[in-house]
């Protein structure tokens, strides 16, 4: 299953980073619940909270190519220990077949996000001797994060599990509410493969999107999570669950994390999910953002310590930029201008196709599929913005010629 990628619609980025400064922000999410919107899409921004969408909107990996579901959903994103590789890991999964359809996560490795290795790992296949994680009683393998061990020295894994045999009963006597609990594994050391499964974290009721971050001060893990389903009383923390953001802290990666029973997200804001924290650039505040799915739009916090939060805006969405689930990594000055004008050379060619057929002769039909064929082979190779910037000077010329 592992196989070399390209981005479609072009690529992105290949610079590394090591030692270097970090200007601006990259964020990497799906757009919704259709094949289309479950594909990886990218948004760029200056201030962390105010995002502009890359390539018009449209998507720059093709999920039909690296996952089994052929769609995929909350993309992870990560800079290496090395400055110079890129981890991400998605959820493996297709709303249209159903929630209960999803079985497995996609890893992802590059050098230069532009050229991708991958490799997909189906749970009941990968690990058929795991009692529970069989096709059939396997709810679902959500969400997945990456983080760096440095007590092991490897890249933990971690993500949501359900299993039919978990469920249990809510107020509705005619629902029970699938069990999510955290579990965690390790990447090999060429992020092709995971080791067995190992529960990480287990709130009592379901759990799901976890996010840690090591807050330094403290010196301490911080797991963000989503009490997941319908409002129920936690048995461990006498508490009702609401669909909201949590934190546990613990002195280990691995746990055990203690809960804080109360919820983060801006008062009153029900239900959220797919919440990501990261460090703003030249401070020392954080941003918790979190996916207000049934609002249609993000929504961001900030906090100086890692606990109380507080909130400062809905980020505008619409248009080309409709994020859902995602999650966000600093990048250098070099990197956007790579980002903006690989973007160029992308909605250039959008804006080319999108000239009504009318609007050319034959011939220019013919230029036109030449010029398009030109673009890709530019996008696909090295990254270069001169070249990047003499592909969108022939493409607009072309464009102001047909339109005479």
């Amino acid at each position: 299953m592992k196989h070399k990628l390209l981005l479609f619609c072009l690529g992105l980025l290949c610079s590394t980073a090591q030692a270097q400064e970090y200007t601006s922000y990259l964020f990497a999410y799906f757009a919704g619940n259709w094949p289309d919107g479950e594909q990886v899409r990218y948004a760029v921004s200056d201030d962390g909270y105010n995002y502009r969408a890359l390539n018009g909107g449209r998507p720059v990996v093709a999920s039909d190519t690296i996952a089994m579901k052929r769609c995929m959903r909350d993309p992870h994103i990560i800079r290496a220990q090395d400055g110079k590789t890129f981890y991400m890991v998605l959820t493996d999964m297709r709303s249209s077949q159903g929630w209960q359809s999803n079985d497995g996560i996609v890893l992802m490795k590059s050098t230069d996000l532009l050229h991708w290795e991958h490799t997909a790992i189906h749970f009941p296949t990968r690990f058929p001797n795991l009692e529970g994680f069989d096709e059939k009683n396997l709810h679902a393998v959500w969400a997945p994060q990456t983080i760096w061990d440095e007590e092991e020295g490897k890249y933990m894994v971690y993500y949501s599990i359900g299993r039919h045999d978990w469920e249990y009963p809510t107020d509705d006597p005619n629902f029970n509410q699938p069990y999510f609990r955290i579990y965690y594994s390790y990447a090999n050391e060429d992020f092709t493969d995971l080791s067995e499964p190992r529960l990480l974290f287990d709130f009592g009721t379901a759990s799901i999107d976890g996010d840690i971050v090591y807050d330094e001060r403290n010196g301490e893990y911080v797991l963000f999570f989503k009490d997941e389903g319908r409002s129920v009383v936690n048995p461990k923390g006498n508490f009702r669950t609401r669909q909201g953001v949590l934190r546990a802290t613990s002195k280990s990666l691995t746990g055990p994390y203690e809960v804080e029973y109360r919820h983060l997200q801006k008062p009153g804001q029900f239900p959220v999910e797919g919440s990501s924290v990261f460090p703003l650039i030249g401070g020392e505040e954080y941003i918790l953002m979190y996916d207000c799915y049934a609002n249609g739009h993000y929504q961001f916090c900030k906090s100086r310590d890692l606990k109380h939060f507080e909130y400062v805006q809905d980020t505008p969405t619409g248009g080309n930029f409709t994020p859902r689930h995602g999650s966000v990594i600093q990048i250098t000055d070099a990197e956007r201008q790579r980002l903006e004008a690989w973007s160029a050379v992308g909605e250039a060619v959008q804006s080319m196709s999108q000239l009504a057929i009318p609007c050319y002769t034959l011939k220019e039909l013919d230029e036109r599929k030449e010029l398009e064929a030109y673009a890709a082979r530019v996008m696909a190779g090295e990254c270069n913005v001169k070249r990047y910037a003499k592909a969108v000077n022939k493409i607009n010329k072309f464009i102001a010629k047909v339109k005479k």
